[in-house]
């Protein structure tokens, strides 16, 4: 009896096992599914959830405020709808229709009159240095969507300047003229500079790949339930030992080498066609790209693979009985996972969480994947330096499973 023969055996117990090996493609499909619909991205279609959901209630008569509404409303990123009554609009931010509400007041225009070239020139210190106050608007932000309220308001701030800028300025007679002299010298050196380098067209797809959340989703939720078949890999072994073949395995003509390959090899294989099959369904299901070197995908996720099932192998080593099994798997899997950034990407951690995250195999191989599938510009050391920690971790849980396999079949 060889390794291979064992690997045969333990492939075939694990075909019977079909409903495990669906629900170990199925239940990662599933959560990536969930999460993508509920950032509103499905098929590679953008949703409205997508943008920042306003109210603008506008209760002030003139032209200048109509519009700043417009200006506002043709902001990249907002979903702007205008609303006639104010309690109307608190009351839908309140219940979740929107994210915010910008309310212009009855005293816009009679405050933008007020206003000076000098007010505009320096807004710290004018009249405009209280911010949207000054202008008779507010901002009122869900419970939920308060700690980005400060880049709504700088937002609606920049908005409102913008519009009445020209206005306020060409109240002033010299500053006028100043301006219609700069705006034709402009003109007429853009026309220049058009004609001497025509604009080169811009790919609509340019920005495709970054924009889709699945870059992100898939990937994280690969390398989580890989390290789900820790749990797997455990009981196959507790289950051996427990009906005595892992012991009559030990007594075979077979080193211990072949033996621990041959137990481990099978659910190698299993999780490189698990992510193999989650990064197709991501490009076909999802409209992922899987970067500008899909090639270099290959060598992470085997990294990946070895580290996972090396992580199982030493599970079941220290582990008695199904409910070890249990616990330690499943503390292991979901700490590891919540540290590393596989719920929440690791630009969203805290710096300290992701020097934490390190310690985990899991952070190195979303390291990878991010420079594969997000970044712009592939630094391929970095994802050479994940691949070689990931075979490190993979190494040093063999080497530990190596030496604690001898107790395996030790009575509890």
């Amino acid at each position: 009896m060889n390794a291979w023969q064992i690997t045969l055996k333990d492939l075939r117990l694990l075909q019977r096992d079909r409903r495990t090996l669906f629900i170990l493609v199925a239940l990662p499909l599933i959560f990536i599914t969930i999460l993508g619909l509920s950032t509103g991205q499905f098929l590679t279609m953008q949703d409205k959830n997508q943008l920042i959901q306003i109210a603008i209630v506008n209760e002030d008569a003139g032209e200048l405020a109509a519009k700043f509404a417009e200006n506002l409303r043709s902001k990249d990123g907002l979903d702007s709808k205008l609303v006639v009554d104010r309690e109307e609009a608190v009351a839908k931010l309140e219940t979740g229709i929107f994210m915010a509400v910008i309310s212009i007041g009855p005293k816009f225009q009679e405050r933008v009159e007020e206003l000076t070239v000098a007010d505009i020139l320096y807004l710290d210190e004018g009249q405009l240095s209280e911010g949207l106050k000054s202008l008779d608007i507010e901002v009122i932000c869900r419970g939920s969507f308060m700690n980005t309220e400060g880049i709504v308001r700088q937002l609606v701030f920049g908005s409102a300047v913008q519009s009445l800028a020209p206005y306020v300025t060409r109240k002033n007679k010299l500053a006028s003229r100043i301006i219609d002299n700069g705006r034709a010298d402009f003109l007429e050196r853009r026309e220049a500079a058009a004609a001497m380098n025509p604009p080169v067209q811009k790919e609509a797809a340019a920005s495709g790949a970054k924009d889709n959340v699945y870059q992100i989703l898939v990937p994280s939720y690969t390398v989580m339930f890989a390290f789900f078949l820790v749990n797997i890999m455990a009981r196959s072994f507790i289950g051996e030992r427990d009906i005595g073949t892992l012991c009559r395995l030990r007594m075979a003509p077979v080193s211990r080498a072949g033996l621990l390959l041959g137990k481990t090899v099978p659910f190698f294989i299993v999780s490189l066609v698990q992510s193999a099959l989650l990064f197709v369904f991501g490009r076909l299901l999802f409209g992922m790209s899987w970067g500008t070197l899909p090639a270099g995908l290959i060598p992470v996720v085997v990294c990946t693979s070895l580290a996972a099932t090396s992580l199982g192998l030493l599970v079941a080593t220290l582990a008695r009985t199904d409910s070890q099994v249990s616990a330690y798997a499943n503390f292991l899997v979901i700490t590891m996972a919540g540290i590393s950034g596989c719920f929440m990407p690791r630009d969203w951690q805290p710096q300290l969480l992701q020097q934490i995250g390190l310690i985990t195999p899991h952070a190195w191989a979303l390291i990878a994947y991010d420079q594969l599938l997000v970044r712009e510009h592939l630094n391929a050391a970095v994802v050479a330096r994940s691949c070689g920690m990931l075979l490190s971790f993979a190494a040093a849980f063999f080497a530990v499973g190596w030496w604690r396999f001898q107790k395996l079949d030790e009575p509890a």
